[in-house]
């Protein structure tokens, strides 16, 4: 016998091997990648008669009975989504140790793939990726979720042009499962966050940042941090800034640029709020880039050629078909069941052929009398799911450039040919969708009254959204402080957010106590205040001097409020000092330092240049305010 024929046998064994049942309902055909955390097959719901995607645990996974309770509380959760841009969880179970997940199977590409075989996407094509991403995200976190592990290798797109997102859920299981054993903060480090990497826990703006990574990737097929060891890579991630994309990406818009840097801000905190709000932001940017082809033709063209190391459809690292003789049964194994040999597996090959004639036989029989259907009613449908209805029909779709309408974006304004006409099975029909209504320019609104604003807003067609307040210490309080969007077009209709200002921030009341009356309220008057004087006697604060301050000292209160002194008097009773020997200016001058008032009586015929003598005389006690009579000669 030649090697080729043995090697042909082998081949048709394993292959024969692979069609086993799992759990008496799935029907595994082929095994079609592997990654971290297990291998995922091909299979055929018995029961619902549709192709699955089965995901299997690897054992070292599987005898962990920490991560087996986390991946299924992981599997419950992500089975509890339901959005059309989320891979679907059907089921999940474990046979004879073996735990698996029963998932859709998508037929298209990941993004990863796209990547390879087409490079840097156009940026409209870019903005569709991530719009849907988005949503899929904003679905998620809606429900608790967040990934944790987002890259190109987890976002698939569909024949149809959707964009699916997969592995929610279970890469946190996964994580906590490598944490648990080494210690250590895992993921694919080009699209972790600095948050990430730092050990702090993970949250939906830790997706954005990973989602902004995949944004620059796709607009210009590299990645932003590069490095000879995932250390270094780390270390980028910490202490450098995403670049623009426009420096290394061809026809990246300005707001683009703005766009990835919101997302990929190191701070966690100056990222977008949630995915919603960046969401919103993207369909401010989306309607002004140039038109390009649709994702379902980008995906058409991409060739399904599978080598070891690069991505499968799934999102998972894709694998080599399997060597000459090997058992893909041990990791599905059936109880009691025993691996063919010899004439049984002679047996298998016998009726496998004898399915693959029958098959043939069908495909003829198809080709030879073409099925036809009439094209349904799909005006005001989505475009998903108009385009899962003519799929089931056997119809090729495809998806025209949309045009603004007044119906909602996604749905389905016009179908060639139309909607009757009887199409042979394989015919392409093609469908046109709505892009929404039309984009408005988003006008100025810096400076309004919010009533203003909002009245400037509906005379272009769009309505107020968020209204926030915050101090700003330049806007007058109640005006408009910034808006978003801003300087930019966006669908009529939109919402815009806007921030309120709130007037000056608060500001601390300055040190005074001890201060001169003067310096205080030069003080305060500096740092915003309306000083407000109030006076009181004091046997141990100086004339003249701040007894204390209300509000208090470093107290933060409102700009422009008013702030009271108390100021000192000095004693209210006290011995009246000597003022014989001084001229009538010092005299005066030292009486009005203790709070007395002066009246002189000048001696006729004298120079009237020095006091003689005074009433009360020296040593008698008196009032702050009486009066004291010097007489000068």
């Amino acid at each position: 016998m030649s090697k080729s024929m043995t090697q042909a046998k082998a081949t048709a064994a394993a292959r024969a091997d692979a069609l086993v049942t799992l759990d008496g309902r799935y029907h595994i055909t082929e095994r079609i990648a592997v990654g971290g955390m297990g291998e995922v097959y091909l299979a055929h719901d018995a029961v619902l008669a549709r192709e699955v995607a089965i995901k299997v645990l690897h054992r070292s996974l599987a005898g962990d009975q920490g991560f087996v309770d986390r991946f299924r509380r992981e599997a419950r959760a992500a089975a509890t989504l339901n959005h059309p841009n989320i891979v679907t969880v059907y089921d999940w179970g474990a046979v004879d140790g073996v735990y698996y997940m029963v998932m859709e199977y998508v037929h298209g590409r990941s993004v990863r793939e796209v990547l390879n075989a087409r490079g840097a996407l156009a940026p409209a094509q870019a903005a569709a990726v991530l719009d849907q991403t988005l949503a899929a995200l904003e679905h998620a976190h809606a429900k608790g979720i967040v990934h944790r592990d987002l890259k190109p290798e987890n976002i698939l797109i569909t024949t149809e042009g959707v964009v699916k997102l997969t592995d929610l859920g279970l890469a946190r299981a996964f994580a906590d499962a490598k944490s648990t054993r080494a210690g250590a903060v895992t993921g694919t480090v080009q699209y972790l966050s600095p948050e990430q990497i730092r050990g702090e826990p993970a949250d939906p703006r830790s997706d954005l940042y990973a989602l902004g990574i995949v944004g620059y990737e796709l607009l210009t097929d590299r990645l932003p941090f590069t490095g000879e060891t995932p250390m270094a890579i780390a270390y980028k991630h910490l202490s450098d800034r995403v670049p623009a994309p426009s420096a290394n990406g061809a026809d990246v818009p300005p707001d683009l640029d703005a766009f990835i840097a919101s997302a990929t801000d190191p701070d966690r905190e100056m990222r977008p709020e949630s995915a919603t709000a960046m969401r919103r932001d993207l369909t401010t940017i989306a309607p002004q880039l140039e038109r390009a082809r649709t994702l379902a033709a980008l995906v058409a063209d991409v060739p399904r050629i599978v080598r070891e190391g690069e991505p499968a459809t799934d999102g998972t690292a894709a694998i080599p078909a399997p060597p000459a003789g090997s058992a893909i049964t041990q990791t599905i194994p059936q109880p009691g069941a025993q691996r063919p040999r010899g004439r049984g597996t002679r047996t298998l090959l016998v009726l496998l052929a004898i399915v693959l004639v029958a098959a043939a036989a069908w495909g003829a029989w198809t080709y030879v009398l073409p099925h036809s259907h009439p094209v349904p009613s799909l005006v005001g449908a989505t475009v998903q799911n108009a385009s899962a209805q003519l799929h089931d029909l056997g119809f090729t779709v495809v998806v025209a450039d949309g045009r603004y309408s007044s119906d909602p974006k996604g749905t389905v304004l016009s179908v060639d040919p139309a909607e009757g006409t009887k199409m042979q099975e394989g015919s392409t029909i093609t469908l046109t969708p709505s892009l929404g209504p039309p984009p408005v320019v988003v006008p100025d609104l810096t400076g309004m009254t919010l009533e203003k604003a909002t009245a400037a807003l509906q005379s272009k067609g769009l309505t107020r959204g968020d209204v926030r307040h915050v101090y700003d210490d330049a806007i007058a309080e109640g005006s408009v402080v910034r808006q978003s969007p801003s300087g930019v077009k966006a669908p009529k209709g939109s919402s815009v957010d806007l921030w309120v200002s709130k007037g000056h921030a608060p500001v601390p009341v300055p040190a005074v106590i001890g201060k001169s009356q003067h310096a205080a309220e030069q003080a305060l008057s500096s740092a915003g205040f309306v000083p407000v004087v109030h006076t009181e006697y004091s046997n141990d604060i100086p004339r003249g001097q701040v007894i204390s301050v209300e509000p208090s000292e470093a107290t933060k209160t409102a700009f422009g409020s008013s702030v009271t002194l108390t100021i000192s008097l000095g004693p209210e009773t006290f011995a009246v000092r000597s003022f014989i020997g001084l001229s009538p200016k010092d005299a005066e001058a030292k009486a009005k330092d203790d709070g007395l008032e002066v009246s002189f009586f000048d001696v006729p015929g004298t120079a009237q240049n020095l006091v003689i003598g005074q009433d009360p005389t020296a040593g008698t006690t008196v009032h702050a305010g009486d009066t004291i009579t010097l007489f000068v000669a």
